[in-house]
């Protein structure tokens, strides 16, 4: 509470206005979410390579499982109504926000996949880890098909 109250009497101090302070513009919002999907995407390019046995960094894969699979929690609260639109570009359907229910199903399914592709990788198993990835990858695409402008 001390440093709630610090905050904002350097932020009065400083002429800050509460309009200054808001933080959840869709704009400021649409891109919070976009940089946590290319977070994933690049975990996902990462683990990728691993698989595609491009490189040779397998015990790697869990530290970029586990990457996914934290940023997988914080997906759903990165579209809340009113970025569906607006002056930046976003590639979210307005199905995200017609078919609430589906979107969550999607994305849990995406925290499942990524869960056990992070339990998979423990093991060091390339194959068992192919396998994983590719549920991963399904997950994925089992929400970008139909919740995302195609690409």
């Amino acid at each position: 509470m001390k440093k709630l109250s610090a905050v904002l009497a350097i932020a009065a101090a400083l002429g800050l206005s509460s309009q200054a302070l808001a933080v959840d513009e869709p704009e400021n919002v649409i891109k919070y979410r976009q940089a946590v999907m290319k977070a994933i995407g690049g975990h996902m390019a990462s683990i990728a390579g691993v698989v595609k046995g491009e490189v040779s960094f397998t015990d790697h894969v869990a530290i970029h499982a586990n990457s996914i699979n934290a940023m997988s929690k914080a997906v759903t609260a990165a579209f809340p109504e009113g970025t569906d639109n607006g002056s930046y570009k976003t590639a979210a359907l307005p199905k995200i926000w017609e078919d609430w229910a589906g979107f969550e199903k999607a994305a849990q399914a995406l925290d499942t996949a990524s869960a056990n592709l992070a339990s998979v990788a423990a093991s060091g198993d390339k194959q068992q880890i192919a396998v994983a990835f590719g549920d991963l990858g399904k997950a994925c695409g089992a929400c970008h098909k139909p919740y995302r402008v195609k690409q």
